[in-house]
């Protein structure tokens, strides 16, 4: 019997230990990137469920249909790190412009488009797991010169096969040059497509094809 207690006691140590290893690990563990923009996203059905609970007879006011679209745009950029200028493009460029201030009224049709598209663009950036990613990018033949330009921001050139490391996220125009081989010029976005591996199948310049886009997988 002693030694069933034993035995007993060393499981249930183990366990807690287990236990408490696991609990650590979710405790400290870092949040994704995205749940900053579902706490804007909640914040800002909040404020249209309000609007709709005020909106008169002939359709919102405008001052607050923009004050709400301005509220959530600044909480929107203040939870992107100032450095990532690719991404705080990319929002600048997405969310839609203010109503017309001086209607005396804003059609439920017109605040219901541009609620959708900033409901659109919250969706998007709360599946985001990391403001960066390594981008590794690979050509046949190799040896090839890769350059990532994003709308805003730093340019970054490579030569193939390779890794780029610290690749902010965002919408970027991307070109491959080699000698002897055709020019590809295309744009990629890193917000709305997942993966970190950009393929391309270089064609030469005496060949019938045309240059195909690299496959982002």
């Amino acid at each position: 019997m002693a030694v069933v207690h034993t035995c007993l006691s060393i499981v249930l140590v183990t366990w807690l230990s287990l236990s408490c290893a696991t609990a650590s690990a979710q405790t400290f563990s870092k949040p994704k990137v995205g749940a900053r923009f579902e706490s804007v996203q909640s914040t800002f059905e909040t404020q249209a469920q309000v609007l709709t609970r005020t909106r008169g007879i002939d359709g919102y006011n405008p001052s607050d249909v923009n004050a709400t679209l301005q509220q959530t745009k600044d909480a929107t950029l203040a939870s992107i790190p100032p450095k990532d200028k690719p991404l705080r493009g990319y929002v600048e460029r997405s969310f839609p412009e203010p109503v017309d201030a001086s209607a005396p009224a804003v059609q439920r049709e017109v605040v219901e488009s541009r609620f959708s598209l900033v409901r659109e663009l919250l969706a998007k950036l709360s599946r985001l797991d990391s403001f960066r990613l390594n981008l590794t990018v690979n050509t046949r033949p190799s040896n090839a010169r890769f350059e990532l330009v994003p709308r805003v921001g730093t340019r970054l050139t490579s030569t193939t096969n390779s890794r780029l490391t610290n690749v902010y996220r965002g919408e970027y125009d991307y070109t491959i040059t080699k000698a002897g081989y055709k020019r590809v010029h295309e744009t990629i976005n890193f917000i709305e497509r997942a993966g970190s591996i950009l393929e391309c199948d270089l064609q030469p310049d005496s060949g019938p094809e045309e240059a195909l886009p690299c496959n982002f997988k």
